[in-house]
């Protein structure tokens, strides 16, 4: 392959392809959340319904935005705390020197 053919980046048919599996995969992610939590699958489905309706441009939707936003910073610096003292404990525990935290 010539130099100036790398530089354009992928060919339209490896992007296709690539989508095409990327369809493929999301499709059956889809089918087995569906069969396995049909309750997470029709909130999902009410929330996709909200924001193609235009839902996030109410005064409600605005709420409910900032309450996931909240909710979800809160969810994450939880389960990041929950990590690190996982990795406290299985490097020795509280006698660890503050020098080995970032060694894995």
């Amino acid at each position: 392959m010539s130099p100036e053919a790398e530089s354009r980046g992928p060919a339209m048919g490896d992007v296709a392809s690539a989508v095409g599996e990327a369809a493929s995969a999301l499709g059956d992610f889809v089918s087995r959340v569906i069969d396995e939590q049909p309750g997470v699958a029709l909130a999902a489905a009410a929330a996709a319904g909200f924001l193609a309706g235009g839902g996030l441009n109410s005064r409600l939707g605005s709420r409910v935005t900032v309450s996931t936003m909240k909710a979800t910073v809160g969810n994450l610096t939880a389960l990041v705390a929950l990590d690190l003292l996982r990795r406290a404990v299985e490097n020795g525990g509280s006698g660890a020197s503050a020098g080995s935290a970032g060694t894995d």
